[in-house]
Protein backbone atom coordinates (compact mmCIF):
# COMPACT_ATOMS: atom_id res chain seq x y z
CA UNK A 1 0.00 0.00 0.00
CA UNK A 2 1.30 3.62 -1.13
CA UNK A 3 1.24 6.04 1.88
CA UNK A 4 1.44 9.36 2.24
CA UNK A 5 1.40 11.88 5.62
CA UNK A 6 0.98 15.28 5.70
CA UNK A 7 1.52 17.31 8.50
CA UNK A 8 1.06 20.79 9.50
CA UNK A 9 1.74 23.48 12.77
CA UNK A 10 0.28 27.21 12.63
CA UNK A 11 1.44 30.53 12.79
CA UNK A 12 0.19 30.82 16.22
CA UNK A 13 1.57 27.84 17.77
CA UNK A 14 5.21 28.34 17.05
CA UNK A 15 6.88 24.07 17.93
CA UNK A 16 8.32 22.96 15.16
CA UNK A 17 8.51 19.44 16.98
CA UNK A 18 4.77 19.22 16.24
CA UNK A 19 6.00 18.26 12.68
CA UNK A 20 7.87 15.31 13.57
CA UNK A 21 5.10 14.21 16.76
CA UNK A 22 2.63 14.25 13.64
CA UNK A 23 4.29 12.30 11.29
CA UNK A 24 5.72 9.94 13.93
CA UNK A 25 1.97 8.64 14.61
CA UNK A 26 1.08 8.63 10.87
CA UNK A 27 4.33 6.13 10.59
CA UNK A 28 3.21 4.45 13.35
CA UNK A 29 -0.50 4.14 12.21
CA UNK A 30 0.79 3.10 8.69
CA UNK A 31 3.44 0.62 10.49
CA UNK A 32 0.41 -1.38 12.38
CA UNK A 33 -1.41 -1.62 9.85
CA UNK A 34 1.22 -3.35 7.43
CA UNK A 35 1.84 -0.41 5.14
CA UNK A 36 5.35 1.15 4.08
CA UNK A 37 7.09 4.25 5.38
CA UNK A 38 4.38 7.57 4.40
CA UNK A 39 6.48 10.10 1.77
CA UNK A 40 6.07 12.99 3.79
CA UNK A 41 4.63 16.53 3.15
CA UNK A 42 4.62 19.23 5.28
CA UNK A 43 3.36 23.00 5.96
CA UNK A 44 5.66 25.23 8.81
CA UNK A 45 3.92 27.84 10.25
CA UNK A 46 0.96 28.34 8.13
CA UNK A 47 -2.07 28.84 8.71
CA UNK A 48 -4.72 26.09 7.80
CA UNK A 49 -7.08 28.73 6.75
CA UNK A 50 -4.75 29.18 3.84
CA UNK A 51 -5.34 27.06 0.89
CA UNK A 52 -1.83 28.29 -1.30
CA UNK A 53 0.57 26.51 1.58
CA UNK A 54 3.08 24.52 -0.90
CA UNK A 55 3.32 21.09 0.93
CA UNK A 56 -0.34 21.22 0.65
CA UNK A 57 -0.20 21.92 -2.69
CA UNK A 58 2.09 19.02 -3.60
CA UNK A 59 0.69 16.67 -1.70
CA UNK A 60 -2.91 17.17 -3.89
CA UNK A 61 -0.64 17.18 -7.15
CA UNK A 62 0.72 13.93 -5.82
CA UNK A 63 -2.56 12.42 -4.84
CA UNK A 64 -3.83 13.68 -8.52
CA UNK A 65 -0.79 11.78 -10.22
CA UNK A 66 -2.06 8.54 -8.42
CA UNK A 67 1.70 8.77 -6.60
CA UNK A 68 0.12 7.39 -3.60
CA UNK A 69 -3.20 4.98 -2.33
CA UNK A 70 -3.62 6.58 1.54
CA UNK A 71 -3.11 10.07 3.02
CA UNK A 72 -2.55 10.19 6.54
CA UNK A 73 -2.94 13.09 9.06
CA UNK A 74 -3.20 13.11 12.93
CA UNK A 75 -6.44 15.02 12.57
CA UNK A 76 -8.56 16.12 9.75
CA UNK A 77 -7.75 19.96 11.35
CA UNK A 78 -4.19 19.48 10.03
CA UNK A 79 -5.79 19.10 6.24
CA UNK A 80 -7.30 22.37 6.24
CA UNK A 81 -9.69 24.62 8.98
CA UNK A 82 -11.74 26.11 5.95
CA UNK A 83 -15.09 24.02 6.24
CA UNK A 84 -15.66 24.20 2.35
CA UNK A 85 -11.91 23.71 1.51
CA UNK A 86 -12.06 20.51 3.90
CA UNK A 87 -15.08 19.32 2.22
CA UNK A 88 -13.73 19.96 -1.36
CA UNK A 89 -10.13 18.43 -0.65
CA UNK A 90 -12.08 15.12 0.63
CA UNK A 91 -14.28 14.87 -2.29
CA UNK A 92 -11.50 15.31 -4.90
CA UNK A 93 -9.54 12.90 -2.81
CA UNK A 94 -12.36 10.13 -2.99
CA UNK A 95 -12.71 10.88 -6.90
CA UNK A 96 -8.67 10.39 -7.16
CA UNK A 97 -8.90 7.22 -5.76
CA UNK A 98 -7.36 7.95 -2.88
CA UNK A 99 -8.39 7.18 1.04
CA UNK A 100 -8.13 9.64 3.97
CA UNK A 101 -7.06 8.68 7.62
CA UNK A 102 -7.51 11.18 10.32
CA UNK A 103 -4.78 8.74 12.98
CA UNK A 104 -5.92 10.93 16.50
CA UNK A 105 -9.32 11.98 15.21
CA UNK A 106 -10.58 8.68 13.56
CA UNK A 107 -11.93 10.05 10.19
CA UNK A 108 -11.59 7.22 7.46
CA UNK A 109 -12.95 8.06 4.20
CA UNK A 110 -13.53 4.48 3.46
CA UNK A 111 -15.82 3.79 5.89
CA UNK A 112 -19.82 4.26 5.67
CA UNK A 113 -20.96 7.87 6.77
CA UNK A 114 -17.54 9.02 6.74
CA UNK A 115 -19.49 12.80 5.05
CA UNK A 116 -20.99 13.06 7.96
CA UNK A 117 -18.00 13.28 10.41
CA UNK A 118 -16.15 15.02 7.92
CA UNK A 119 -18.50 17.90 8.02
CA UNK A 120 -19.03 18.06 11.53
CA UNK A 121 -15.40 18.03 12.26
CA UNK A 122 -14.46 20.55 8.98
CA UNK A 123 -16.95 22.96 10.83
CA UNK A 124 -15.25 22.57 14.31
CA UNK A 125 -12.17 23.35 12.89
CA UNK A 126 -13.51 26.46 10.96
CA UNK A 127 -15.61 27.37 14.53
CA UNK A 128 -12.00 27.35 16.31
CA UNK A 129 -10.62 29.68 13.99
CA UNK A 130 -13.44 31.68 14.29
CA UNK A 131 -13.60 31.85 18.23
CA UNK A 132 -9.40 32.08 18.14
CA UNK A 133 -9.59 35.76 15.82
CA UNK A 134 -12.08 36.71 18.20
CA UNK A 135 -10.24 35.94 21.21
CA UNK A 136 -6.88 37.48 19.82
CA UNK A 137 -8.92 40.43 18.81
CA UNK A 138 -10.53 41.03 22.49
CA UNK A 139 -6.97 40.98 23.50
CA UNK A 140 -5.62 43.63 20.96
CA UNK A 141 -8.29 45.76 22.27
CA UNK A 142 -6.86 45.58 25.81
CA UNK A 143 -3.43 46.01 24.57
CA UNK A 144 -5.25 49.30 22.70
CA UNK A 145 -7.03 50.44 25.32
CA UNK A 146 -3.85 50.47 27.95
CA UNK A 147 -1.51 51.91 25.77
CA UNK A 148 0.28 49.39 24.55
CA UNK A 149 1.28 48.31 21.03
CA UNK A 150 -1.61 46.43 19.53
CA UNK A 151 -0.31 46.70 15.61
CA UNK A 152 2.37 47.33 13.18
CA UNK A 153 5.47 49.52 14.07
CA UNK A 154 4.75 53.04 12.32
CA UNK A 155 7.81 54.51 10.77
CA UNK A 156 9.41 57.49 13.21
CA UNK A 157 8.99 54.86 16.20
CA UNK A 158 10.88 51.76 18.02
CA UNK A 159 9.37 49.15 20.18
CA UNK A 160 10.39 48.74 23.68
CA UNK A 161 9.25 45.25 25.56
CA UNK A 162 7.70 45.51 29.35
CA UNK A 163 6.25 42.83 31.43
CA UNK A 164 2.51 43.73 30.34
CA UNK A 165 3.76 44.32 26.53
CA UNK A 166 5.27 46.46 23.74
CA UNK A 167 4.89 50.29 24.12
CA UNK A 168 6.17 52.49 21.48
CA UNK A 169 8.78 55.39 21.93
CA UNK A 170 9.95 57.98 19.42
CA UNK A 171 12.73 56.41 17.65
CA UNK A 172 15.81 59.20 17.75
CA UNK A 173 17.02 58.59 14.41
CA UNK A 174 13.40 58.08 12.24
CA UNK A 175 11.48 60.73 14.29
CA UNK A 176 13.37 63.70 13.26
CA UNK A 177 12.74 62.89 9.35
CA UNK A 178 9.03 62.77 10.20
CA UNK A 179 9.17 66.18 11.54
CA UNK A 180 11.48 67.04 8.51
CA UNK A 181 8.67 65.54 5.65
CA UNK A 182 5.55 67.32 7.38
CA UNK A 183 7.80 70.57 7.91
CA UNK A 184 8.63 70.23 4.00
CA UNK A 185 5.06 69.29 3.21
CA UNK A 186 3.64 71.91 4.57
CA UNK A 187 6.10 74.76 3.51
CA UNK A 188 4.88 73.73 -0.10
CA UNK A 189 7.26 71.15 -1.19
CA UNK A 190 5.20 67.88 -2.82
CA UNK A 191 5.17 64.50 -2.16
CA UNK A 192 7.25 63.59 -4.76
CA UNK A 193 10.02 66.12 -4.44
CA UNK A 194 10.47 64.74 -0.70
CA UNK A 195 10.54 61.10 -1.80
CA UNK A 196 12.91 61.45 -4.17
CA UNK A 197 15.23 63.91 -1.73
CA UNK A 198 14.89 61.07 0.95
CA UNK A 199 16.16 58.18 -1.70
CA UNK A 200 19.13 60.32 -2.76
CA UNK A 201 20.00 60.30 0.70
CA UNK A 202 19.95 56.72 1.19
CA UNK A 203 17.07 56.92 4.06
CA UNK A 204 15.08 53.85 3.55
CA UNK A 205 11.22 54.14 3.50
CA UNK A 206 9.18 52.23 6.18
CA UNK A 207 8.69 49.24 4.51
CA UNK A 208 12.64 48.96 3.70
CA UNK A 209 12.84 50.06 0.18
CA UNK A 210 13.16 53.65 -1.94
CA UNK A 211 10.39 56.15 -1.02
CA UNK A 212 7.30 56.68 -2.97
CA UNK A 213 5.11 60.05 -2.98
CA UNK A 214 2.25 57.29 -1.75
CA UNK A 215 4.30 56.44 1.17
CA UNK A 216 3.86 59.74 2.30
CA UNK A 217 0.97 61.34 0.83
CA UNK A 218 -1.44 57.94 0.99
CA UNK A 219 -4.90 58.27 1.66
CA UNK A 220 -6.86 60.70 4.05
CA UNK A 221 -10.13 59.03 4.45
CA UNK A 222 -8.64 55.69 5.15
CA UNK A 223 -5.61 56.96 7.37
CA UNK A 224 -3.04 55.79 5.30
CA UNK A 225 0.40 57.31 4.25
CA UNK A 226 2.71 59.31 6.46
CA UNK A 227 1.00 62.58 6.48
CA UNK A 228 -2.24 61.19 7.83
CA UNK A 229 -0.91 58.89 10.76
CA UNK A 230 -2.55 60.71 14.19
CA UNK A 231 0.30 58.51 16.18
CA UNK A 232 2.33 61.26 15.43
CA UNK A 233 0.39 63.46 17.38
CA UNK A 234 -0.03 61.28 20.10
CA UNK A 235 -3.17 60.02 18.95
CA UNK A 236 -3.81 56.10 18.57
CA UNK A 237 -6.42 54.86 16.51
CA UNK A 238 -6.80 51.16 16.72
CA UNK A 239 -9.55 48.73 14.96
CA UNK A 240 -9.96 51.07 12.28
CA UNK A 241 -9.94 48.49 9.76
CA UNK A 242 -10.15 44.35 9.45
CA UNK A 243 -9.15 41.83 6.75
CA UNK A 244 -11.79 39.53 5.36
CA UNK A 245 -10.62 36.03 2.59
CA UNK A 246 -12.98 36.65 -0.14
CA UNK A 247 -14.45 33.35 -0.49
CA UNK A 248 -13.71 33.16 -4.46
CA UNK A 249 -10.02 34.29 -4.67
CA UNK A 250 -8.76 33.41 -0.87
CA UNK A 251 -7.23 36.78 -0.88
CA UNK A 252 -7.46 39.03 1.97
CA UNK A 253 -8.84 42.20 1.47
CA UNK A 254 -9.29 44.90 3.93
CA UNK A 255 -12.51 46.54 4.92
CA UNK A 256 -12.85 49.50 6.84
CA UNK A 257 -14.89 49.62 9.65
CA UNK A 258 -17.61 52.21 10.78
CA UNK A 259 -16.17 55.04 13.56
CA UNK A 260 -18.29 53.93 16.14
CA UNK A 261 -16.12 50.48 16.52
CA UNK A 262 -12.90 52.62 16.26
CA UNK A 263 -10.64 52.27 19.92
CA UNK A 264 -9.41 56.11 20.41
CA UNK A 265 -6.24 56.71 23.27
CA UNK A 266 -4.31 59.72 23.57
CA UNK A 267 -0.50 59.41 24.41
CA UNK A 268 1.26 62.70 25.07
CA UNK A 269 4.40 61.07 24.77
CA UNK A 270 4.13 59.77 21.44
CA UNK A 271 3.78 62.88 19.82
CA UNK A 272 6.75 63.49 17.40
CA UNK A 273 4.78 66.27 15.42
CA UNK A 274 3.16 69.84 16.99
CA UNK A 275 -0.31 70.81 16.51
CA UNK A 276 0.04 73.71 14.95
CA UNK A 277 2.36 72.02 12.26
CA UNK A 278 -0.05 69.09 11.84
CA UNK A 279 -3.04 71.76 11.42
CA UNK A 280 -1.34 73.45 8.45
CA UNK A 281 -0.44 70.07 6.88
CA UNK A 282 -4.19 68.77 7.06
CA UNK A 283 -5.33 72.51 5.80
CA UNK A 284 -2.91 72.15 2.69
CA UNK A 285 -4.25 68.47 1.91
CA UNK A 286 -7.59 69.95 1.93
CA UNK A 287 -7.03 72.80 -0.34
CA UNK A 288 -5.45 70.63 -2.53
CA UNK A 289 -8.04 67.98 -2.14
CA UNK A 290 -10.85 70.85 -3.08
CA UNK A 291 -8.96 72.28 -6.44
CA UNK A 292 -8.66 68.06 -7.74
CA UNK A 293 -12.57 68.12 -7.06
CA UNK A 294 -13.35 71.32 -9.11
CA UNK A 295 -10.78 70.03 -11.77
CA UNK A 296 -12.69 66.51 -12.23
CA UNK A 297 -16.18 68.57 -12.20
CA UNK A 298 -14.73 70.44 -14.97
CA UNK A 299 -14.26 67.34 -17.29
CA UNK A 300 -16.99 65.97 -16.75
CA UNK A 301 -17.62 61.86 -17.45
CA UNK A 302 -13.33 61.64 -17.79
CA UNK A 303 -13.04 61.99 -13.94
CA UNK A 304 -15.32 59.42 -13.33
CA UNK A 305 -13.34 55.28 -12.63
CA UNK A 306 -10.20 57.04 -14.51
CA UNK A 307 -9.48 57.62 -18.20
CA UNK A 308 -8.41 55.11 -20.39
CA UNK A 309 -5.27 55.86 -22.37
CA UNK A 310 -5.46 58.03 -24.68
CA UNK A 311 -2.26 58.20 -27.11
CA UNK A 312 -1.06 54.90 -29.67
CA UNK A 313 2.23 53.98 -27.34
CA UNK A 314 0.08 54.70 -23.78
CA UNK A 315 1.46 51.17 -21.65
CA UNK A 316 3.51 50.14 -24.28
CA UNK A 317 6.63 51.93 -23.05
CA UNK A 318 8.86 51.16 -20.64
CA UNK A 319 12.25 52.64 -19.22
CA UNK A 320 15.50 50.71 -20.29
CA UNK A 321 17.40 51.50 -16.64
CA UNK A 322 14.70 50.64 -14.01
CA UNK A 323 12.03 48.89 -16.62
CA UNK A 324 9.48 51.35 -15.00
CA UNK A 325 6.50 52.48 -17.04
CA UNK A 326 7.38 55.28 -19.50
CA UNK A 327 4.02 57.49 -19.07
CA UNK A 328 3.27 61.35 -20.05
CA UNK A 329 4.85 63.31 -17.46
CA UNK A 330 2.94 66.98 -18.82
CA UNK A 331 0.85 67.60 -22.01
CA UNK A 332 3.33 66.41 -24.42
CA UNK A 333 6.14 64.85 -23.25
CA UNK A 334 7.23 60.96 -22.41
CA UNK A 335 9.29 59.73 -19.45
CA UNK A 336 10.19 57.26 -16.64
CA UNK A 337 7.71 57.54 -14.11
CA UNK A 338 9.70 55.91 -11.61
CA UNK A 339 12.43 59.01 -11.77
CA UNK A 340 9.65 60.92 -11.91
CA UNK A 341 7.96 59.38 -8.47
CA UNK A 342 11.03 58.30 -6.60
CA UNK A 343 13.76 60.03 -7.94
CA UNK A 344 17.02 60.08 -9.66
CA UNK A 345 18.84 57.72 -6.63
CA UNK A 346 16.29 55.51 -7.58
CA UNK A 347 16.44 56.07 -11.53
CA UNK A 348 19.06 58.06 -13.24
CA UNK A 349 17.21 58.50 -16.79
CA UNK A 350 15.93 61.55 -16.55
CA UNK A 351 15.34 61.90 -19.82
CA UNK A 352 12.12 62.93 -21.35
CA UNK A 353 10.66 62.96 -25.60
CA UNK A 354 7.89 64.39 -27.49
CA UNK A 355 4.78 62.29 -27.79
CA UNK A 356 4.82 63.52 -31.55
CA UNK A 357 8.22 62.21 -31.85
CA UNK A 358 8.04 59.05 -30.07
CA UNK A 359 4.99 58.43 -32.42
CA UNK A 360 6.67 59.58 -35.52
CA UNK A 361 10.17 57.69 -35.57
CA UNK A 362 8.43 54.52 -34.11
CA UNK A 363 5.68 53.98 -36.66
CA UNK A 364 8.11 54.77 -39.09
CA UNK A 365 10.06 51.69 -38.04
CA UNK A 366 7.22 49.35 -38.43
CA UNK A 367 5.83 50.97 -41.20
CA UNK A 368 9.28 50.38 -42.84
CA UNK A 369 9.73 46.19 -41.34
CA UNK A 370 5.64 46.04 -42.13
CA UNK A 371 6.09 47.02 -46.20
CA UNK A 372 9.13 44.18 -46.56
CA UNK A 373 8.13 41.08 -48.58
CA UNK A 374 8.11 39.02 -45.24
CA UNK A 375 5.67 40.75 -43.68
CA UNK A 376 3.55 40.97 -46.71
CA UNK A 377 3.96 37.38 -47.39
CA UNK A 378 3.07 37.11 -43.36
CA UNK A 379 0.05 38.92 -43.64
CA UNK A 380 -0.93 36.72 -47.38
CA UNK A 381 -0.62 33.90 -45.31
CA UNK A 382 -3.30 35.03 -42.41
CA UNK A 383 -5.84 36.58 -44.63
CA UNK A 384 -5.89 32.91 -46.81
CA UNK A 385 -5.81 30.65 -44.08
CA UNK A 386 -9.15 33.12 -42.65
CA UNK A 387 -10.65 32.95 -46.02
CA UNK A 388 -10.45 29.48 -46.31
CA UNK A 389 -11.98 29.17 -42.93
CA UNK A 390 -15.19 30.72 -43.67
CA UNK A 391 -14.98 28.95 -47.35
CA UNK A 392 -18.64 27.40 -47.66
CA UNK A 393 -18.56 23.67 -47.29
CA UNK A 394 -19.20 21.83 -50.82
CA UNK A 395 -20.67 19.10 -49.27
CA UNK A 396 -23.69 21.17 -48.04
CA UNK A 397 -23.99 22.26 -52.07
CA UNK A 398 -23.85 18.61 -53.01
CA UNK A 399 -26.67 17.73 -50.92
CA UNK A 400 -28.75 20.20 -51.84
CA UNK A 401 -27.77 19.31 -56.01
CA UNK A 402 -28.95 16.30 -55.13
CA UNK A 403 -31.85 17.23 -53.69
CA UNK A 404 -32.83 19.47 -56.76
CA UNK A 405 -32.26 16.22 -58.80
CA UNK A 406 -34.57 13.71 -57.11
CA UNK A 407 -37.02 16.78 -57.02
CA UNK A 408 -36.60 16.49 -60.82
CA UNK A 409 -36.41 13.03 -61.09
CA UNK A 410 -39.91 12.38 -59.27
CA UNK A 411 -41.59 14.71 -61.80
CA UNK A 412 -39.79 12.55 -64.57
CA UNK A 413 -40.74 9.83 -63.49
CA UNK A 414 -45.14 10.80 -63.32
CA UNK A 415 -44.93 12.14 -66.48
CA UNK A 416 -43.49 8.67 -67.59
CA UNK A 417 -46.01 7.03 -65.88
CA UNK A 418 -49.21 9.40 -67.60
CA UNK A 419 -49.26 11.76 -64.39
CA UNK A 420 -50.21 14.94 -65.93
CA UNK A 421 -51.82 17.95 -64.59
CA UNK A 422 -52.00 21.50 -65.94
CA UNK A 423 -49.01 22.65 -63.26
CA UNK A 424 -47.15 19.54 -64.05
CA UNK A 425 -44.78 21.69 -66.86
CA UNK A 426 -44.72 25.22 -64.80
CA UNK A 427 -43.19 22.51 -61.79
CA UNK A 428 -40.85 20.66 -64.06
CA UNK A 429 -39.02 24.09 -65.46
CA UNK A 430 -38.99 25.21 -61.39
CA UNK A 431 -36.74 22.19 -61.08
CA UNK A 432 -34.79 22.67 -63.42
CA UNK A 433 -34.04 25.79 -62.55
CA UNK A 434 -33.01 24.65 -58.80
CA UNK A 435 -31.03 21.92 -60.67
CA UNK A 436 -28.89 24.47 -62.56
CA UNK A 437 -28.66 26.75 -59.51
CA UNK A 438 -27.31 24.24 -57.05
CA UNK A 439 -24.86 22.96 -59.97
CA UNK A 440 -23.47 26.59 -60.59
CA UNK A 441 -23.20 27.19 -56.67
CA UNK A 442 -21.48 23.83 -56.08
CA UNK A 443 -19.22 24.85 -58.96
CA UNK A 444 -18.14 27.85 -57.20
CA UNK A 445 -17.64 26.29 -54.04
CA UNK A 446 -15.29 23.79 -55.52
CA UNK A 447 -13.50 26.19 -57.59
CA UNK A 448 -12.97 28.56 -54.50
CA UNK A 449 -9.61 29.81 -54.41
CA UNK A 450 -8.76 32.16 -51.79
CA UNK A 451 -5.97 34.08 -53.08
CA UNK A 452 -8.48 35.17 -56.21
CA UNK A 453 -10.68 36.95 -53.90
CA UNK A 454 -7.49 39.51 -53.18
CA UNK A 455 -6.53 40.13 -56.03
CA UNK A 456 -5.46 43.66 -54.82
CA UNK A 457 -4.28 42.30 -51.68
CA UNK A 458 -0.70 44.02 -52.01
CA UNK A 459 -2.19 47.30 -52.45
CA UNK A 460 -5.11 46.69 -49.81
CA UNK A 461 -1.73 46.01 -47.53
CA UNK A 462 0.32 48.74 -48.35
CA UNK A 463 -2.77 51.09 -48.05
CA UNK A 464 -3.43 49.79 -44.62
CA UNK A 465 0.20 50.20 -43.27
CA UNK A 466 0.39 53.91 -44.53
CA UNK A 467 -2.52 55.19 -43.00
CA UNK A 468 -2.07 53.17 -39.40
CA UNK A 469 -1.31 56.57 -37.83
CA UNK A 470 -5.25 57.60 -39.09
CA UNK A 471 -6.89 55.11 -37.12
CA UNK A 472 -9.60 56.72 -35.15
CA UNK A 473 -10.21 53.88 -32.79
CA UNK A 474 -6.94 54.50 -30.52
CA UNK A 475 -7.82 51.82 -27.98
CA UNK A 476 -8.07 49.36 -30.99
CA UNK A 477 -5.14 50.81 -32.69
CA UNK A 478 -2.42 50.18 -28.90
CA UNK A 479 -3.65 46.45 -28.65
CA UNK A 480 -2.60 45.61 -32.57
CA UNK A 481 0.65 47.53 -31.51
CA UNK A 482 0.58 45.39 -28.59
CA UNK A 483 0.34 42.32 -30.23
CA UNK A 484 3.23 43.42 -33.20
CA UNK A 485 5.95 45.25 -30.76
CA UNK A 486 5.08 43.56 -27.49
CA UNK A 487 7.43 45.86 -25.40
CA UNK A 488 9.44 48.98 -26.39
CA UNK A 489 12.34 49.85 -23.89
CA UNK A 490 13.38 53.54 -24.14
CA UNK A 491 17.26 53.21 -23.71
CA UNK A 492 19.32 56.24 -22.68
CA UNK A 493 22.15 57.11 -24.07
CA UNK A 494 24.71 60.06 -25.09
CA UNK A 495 21.82 62.84 -25.59
CA UNK A 496 19.43 60.62 -26.57
CA UNK A 497 16.73 57.68 -26.21
CA UNK A 498 17.24 54.94 -28.23
CA UNK A 499 13.75 52.72 -28.56
CA UNK A 500 14.85 48.90 -28.40
CA UNK A 501 12.02 46.26 -29.78
CA UNK A 502 11.30 42.75 -28.58
CA UNK A 503 8.70 41.68 -31.05
CA UNK A 504 5.98 38.75 -30.49
CA UNK A 505 3.12 38.24 -33.38
CA UNK A 506 3.83 39.11 -37.09
CA UNK A 507 6.55 41.63 -36.38
CA UNK A 508 8.37 38.45 -34.74
CA UNK A 509 8.23 36.89 -38.39
CA UNK A 510 9.71 40.90 -40.07
CA UNK A 511 12.38 40.80 -36.95
CA UNK A 512 11.67 44.21 -36.38
CA UNK A 513 14.84 46.23 -34.91
CA UNK A 514 13.67 49.66 -34.42
CA UNK A 515 16.85 52.17 -33.44
CA UNK A 516 15.30 55.53 -33.06
CA UNK A 517 17.76 57.23 -30.97
CA UNK A 518 18.67 59.74 -34.11
CA UNK A 519 14.84 60.81 -33.86
CA UNK A 520 15.04 61.39 -30.43
CA UNK A 521 15.89 64.82 -29.11
CA UNK A 522 18.47 65.73 -26.58
CA UNK A 523 17.70 64.75 -23.20
CA UNK A 524 15.91 67.20 -20.90
CA UNK A 525 15.74 67.29 -17.51
CA UNK A 526 13.50 69.63 -14.69
CA UNK A 527 10.87 67.24 -13.98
Amino acid sequence: MRTAAYARYSSDDQRPESIRDQLRNCEAHAKRLGWGTPTAYADEAVSGSLRDRPGYQQVLEAAKARLFDVLLVDDLSRLSRDQVETAQTVRLLKYWGVRLIGVSDGVDTERKGHKLEVGLRGLMSEMYLDDLAEKTHRGLMGQALAGYSAGGLPFGYRSMSTDAGHRREPDPDQAPIVLEIFQRYAGGHTPRAIAADLNTRGLRSPRGTSWSQSAIYGDMKRGLGLLNNPLYIGQQIWNRSKWEKDPLTGKRKRRERPETEWVITEHPELRIVPQELWDAVKARQKRISATTRQQRAAIGHWAQGGRAPRYLFSGLLRCGECGGSFVIVDRYRYGCNTHKTRGNAVCGNGKTVQRRIVEQRLLAGIKAELLTEDAYQAFLAEVTALLKQAQPDPTAGRQQLKGAERERDNIMAAIRQGIITPSTKAELERCEARVTEAQEVLQAMEAFEPTQVLPRAREIYRRLVQQLEDIEDVAEAREALRELLGEVRLMPADKCLIAEIKTGGLAAACQISLVAGAGFEPATFGL
